[in-house]
C-alpha cells in the first residue's frame, strides 16, 4: 500500500487548461431585428437564414431561433406578397412550416428542402 502512495501522489498534479486552443469561433445573430415589410429587402435576409439552418440543425447550434427569425421575417412580409403574389404564399407558407419541423426535429434535410424551394420562390417573387 505505501508503494502506491507516490504514485497517487503524483497523479494528483495541478492541471491548468487553455480555453483560447478550445474556444471555437461564434457567430453573433441578433434575436430581434426591425423588419421591413417590403419583399424585396427581406427575402434575400431570409434567404440566407435559411441556407444556414441545415448546418445550425447538424450543430445544434440555434436552429429554434434561427426558425423563430424565418418565421418573423415571413410575418413581415406575408401580407405584402399576398397583395403583389397570392399565388406564392402557400409555397412561402411550406418553407416557414419545413425551417420549423427542420429545428424541433433536428432534421437537416428538411431544412435543405426549404431552402431549395425558397430560393425558387424567390426568383419567381423578384421576377414578376
Amino acid at each position: 500500500m505505501l508503494a502506491l502512495a507516490p504514485v497517487a501522489l503524483c497523479a494528483c498534479a495541478a492541471t491548468t487548461y487553455d480555453s483560447s486552443a478550445t474556444t471555437a469561433e461564434q457567430s453573433v445573430t441578433p434575436s430581434t431585428v426591425a423588419l421591413s415589410s417590403d419583399p424585396a429587402q427581406v427575402l434575400p435576409l431570409m434567404l440566407d437564414e435559411v441556407q444556414n439552418l441545415s448546418r445550425r440543425v447538424v450543430d445544434g447550434d440555434g436552429d429554434g431561433e434561427a426558425a423563430t427569425r424565418i418565421e418573423d421575417m415571413w410575418a413581415a412580409i406575408e401580407g405584402a406578397v399576398a397583395g403583389e403574389r397570392p399565388e406564392l404564399v402557400s409555397g412561402f407558407d411550406f418553407v416557414v412550416r419545413r425551417c420549423r419541423a427542420a429545428a424541433d426535429r433536428n432534421r437537416p434535410a428538411d431544412a435543405d428542402r426549404a431552402f431549395r424551394n425558397l430560393q425558387s420562390l424567390v426568383e419567381a417573387y423578384l421576377a414578376a
